[in-house]
């Protein structure tokens, strides 16, 4: 599918057929998300596939009023950030010094910068998670997509309530819940959106 067309037909989805969602194609999905950006590359968030009546459970009861519906899909999915931030640093850095993106005084300089990011305050971390977690999700349901599954970002749960009941982390933060699974209708026409010219404006610095 190209890109024209992938955009326009992407949905949010909250029905679904009764079919499962083939392991193959979760596979090539998630490799396709982790081409998403992130600071420094440190990658810092992981997927959850919910796959079993007690872990979907788990999920419908942490989800607020009027989202009930995430039980109709085959499989949830639940993006994680990782509060530890730099978990990944020193891989990210290996491969930036082989490629020669940077030397070895920048890389340390680096190091000693995001080692400290763990030892943040929430507002940090809430926000740095927040912008390293989001792009991995579009290229997620973008991916979705592509591979002829629905999907549809939800927010509306209890971070404390799907913790518990799937025994997470402490350093393991739910930013998003993904349900997926065959589209249940296959022809929905497109929601409003803003036209393109109407979100953009061209800046030009004067000379003062």
């Amino acid at each position: 599918m190209d890109f024209e067309q992938l955009v326009k037909n992407r949905r949010s989805y909250k029905q679904f057929k009764d079919k499962e969602v083939e392991i193959e194609k979760l596979e090539k999905i998630f490799e396709y998300t982790t081409e998403a950006p992130t600071a420094f590359n440190l990658q810092a968030y992981s997927f959850k596939v919910l796959d079993s009546e007690e872990a979907i459970k788990a999920a419908v009861d942490s989800v607020v009023p009027g989202n009930e519906w995430v039980e109709n899909a085959d499989k949830i999915v639940l993006l994680v950030g990782d509060e530890r931030i730099d978990t990944n640093l020193e891989k990210a850095l290996d491969d930036m010094l082989e490629k020669d993106y940077l030397d070895e005084e920048t890389a340390e300089g680096y190091r000693e910068r995001i080692s400290s990011y763990r030892d943040r305050d929430e507002l940090f971390k809430t926000g740095w998670l927040n912008r390293n977690t989001m792009i991995p999700a579009t290229f997620f349901m973008l991916a979705c997509e592509n591979e002829g599954l629905g999907t549809c970002p939800v927010r509306g749960f209890s971070d404390q309530k799907i913790s518990e009941s799937l025994n997470l982390e402490e350093w393991e933060r739910p930013s998003l819940m993904l349900p997926i699974g065959y589209p249940g209708k296959d022809e929905r026409p497109q929601k409003w959106r803003r036209k393109g010219n109407e979100i953009f404006e061209i800046l030009k610095i004067l000379d003062i």
